[in-house]
């Protein structure tokens, strides 16, 4: 059984998104394309797939501009113009404009839209020590909305008109819940946030087996989680820092697909809604970082519908539990269970804590890093290739996941992942360290109709890079997407001009 878990934790770590490319970027030119004389009619997804293999074109576009499902009848024979590009897919609604060799998509003012917005925006503070608070969950009572604030404690949470009057609940570990309405207006707001301590007066607080608490969790999974299949709406961001300071930031849009949790063998699948990127000039023109997978990995990043770090039908596991007592989570009582390895000899293995609601039995949240001796062990997972002139080092990887309550169920509703690298450049006698974090907000989710299905030829596939399918845009790119804010130094990547 041993090395069966050890054989998933290594399944698991390359599902973690960060598989790293390090490499010397070179510049290569681009190459030419002839287009051939035919005439084909095409699907929206067939016809831009085709245009970027044909013309080294980029597409960003809304996935409410135009269907899926339209067919266009196009003759490859003409000279590819912007013009002709244009009119390809232009009409009453939708218009069509273009940066650089990047092809945008989007709908005309007038034409219909999404519903009207309230915006909601501000810091959330420690009110005993005037601190910014980092990842504070921010959702309306009853509904599938969310965001978060980002480290700087700031958040931009956009909310329809119609939810006017409802309550917005701002949640974090520690500390006691806070409740405001929604305004009628735009509004600006200062969040401040009390600490707040179990009552052990009024809530005893014993010990209890730690392996009785899992076995439970396993056996209340499908109880506590969906047996439908979800339509889930993120965000998904990845920034990487040089020697600490932001150089390389992508952020997108995605929508996945997960399957009931009393199906184990059907696989989650995330498409690509849209996305910009944001660059320094620095010395990452030398070095590169490449984050393979991306959405795709964050998505299957769900411990609970994968059974990681659980024990096994029987109460077998690889890991020693421990109870460290008792904390409050979303206003609820949570049991705290540490985990280690048995043994750190051998592949891939991880220490941490699980959330564990104390009524459903449900888990909330788990905190997880490899242990020390599974850094050095990494390298040949974390790093994917690297150049000769490069010796690169592996010296922290840490992950976390969060599920939220919604109606009688638990669902997915952030991944966060960092790895850092030390990079020594032989030729230059110089060293660096990369610092990659990677986030993904689920900022909506709904029942999906059985109707709803991403086609393989549109899913992120393990190998897709997803800085190559973004490119540079404006900052109202967002619209009314709930997106985790950007600080001020990821504003200044994606404003620079280069």
């Amino acid at each position: 059984m041993q090395s069966n878990k050890n054989i998933r934790h290594n399944q698991l770590l390359l599902q973690l998104l960060l598989w790293i490319f390090i490499f010397v970027a070179q510049a290569a030119p681009a190459q030419s394309h002839t287009p051939s004389a035919s005439k084909d009619t095409l699907s929206f997804k067939a016809l831009i797939d085709s245009l970027s293999r044909r013309y080294n074109l980029s597409f960003a576009y809304d996935a409410l501009a135009i269907s899926d499902d339209s067919l266009f009848c196009v003759d490859f024979s003409r000279a590819p113009d912007k013009r002709w590009i244009a009119s390809l897919f232009e009409n009453d609604s939708v218009e069509v404009s273009f940066i650089g060799s990047q092809v945008i998509i989007g709908r005309l003012q007038g034409a219909p839209s999404l519903p009207e917005v309230i915006k909601i925006y501000g810091l959330v503070k420690d009110a005993a020590i005037n601190e910014a608070l980092a990842m504070v969950n921010i959702s309306v009572e009853g509904e599938p909305l969310g965001t978060s604030t980002n480290d700087a404690g700031a958040f931009e949470f956009k909310l329809p008109r119609s939810f006017q009057g409802r309550r917005i609940v701002f949640s974090s570990l520690g500390f006691a819940n806070i409740y405001m309405e929604v305004p009628a207006n735009d509004t600006l707001v200062d969040i401040g946030m009390k600490s707040l301590s179990i009552p052990l007066p009024e809530v005893q607080v014993m010990y209890r087996d730690p392996m009785k608490i899992m076995m439970e969790v396993r056996q209340k999974i499908h109880g506590n989680y969906s047996l439908e299949r979800f339509l889930l709406t993120g965000f998904f961001r990845e920034t990487i820092r040089q020697n600490g300071k932001y150089v390389d930031v992508s952020e997108a849009v995605v929508e996945i697909v997960k399957p009931p949790y009393n199906n184990a063998l059907d696989a989650e699948r995330v498409r690509f809604v849209k996305g910009r990127k944001g660059r320094e000039l620095s010395e990452m023109d030398m070095v590169q970082f490449k984050l393979v997978g991306g959405p795709y990995h964050f998505s299957q990043l769900d411990v609970v519908r994968h059974g990681d770090f659980m024990p096994d039908e029987n109460g077998l596991s690889d890991f020693r539990y421990s109870f460290n007592g008792m904390d409050i989570e979303f206003g609820q009582l949570v049991y705290c269970i540490g985990f280690k390895p048995y043994s750190d000899i051998e592949g891939i293995n991880y220490v941490g804590e699980m959330r564990i609601d104390s009524e459903s039995m449900a888990l909330v949240s788990i905190d997880f890093k490899m242990t020390g001796q599974s850094v050095k062990r990494s390298r040949s997972h974390l790093i994917k290739r690297d150049a000769r002139r490069f010796k690169t080092r592996p010296f922290y990887a840490r992950y976390y996941v969060q599920y939220r309550p919604w109606n009688d169920i638990w669902v997915i509703s952030k991944v966060r992942g960092e790895v850092s690298v030390r990079i020594y450049d032989r030729s230059e006698r110089e060293r660096s360290v990369f610092e990659t974090v990677s986030e993904l907000i689920i900022s909506d989710f709904s029942i999906a109709d059985h109707r709803i299905r991403i086609p393989a030829t549109e899913s992120f596939r393990a190998d897709y890079i997803l800085s190559e399918h973004v490119g540079d845009f404006d900052p109202d790119f967002w619209k009314y997407y709930n997106v985790i804010k950007a600080d001020e130094a990821l504003e200044t990547v994606f404003n620079k001009k280069e």
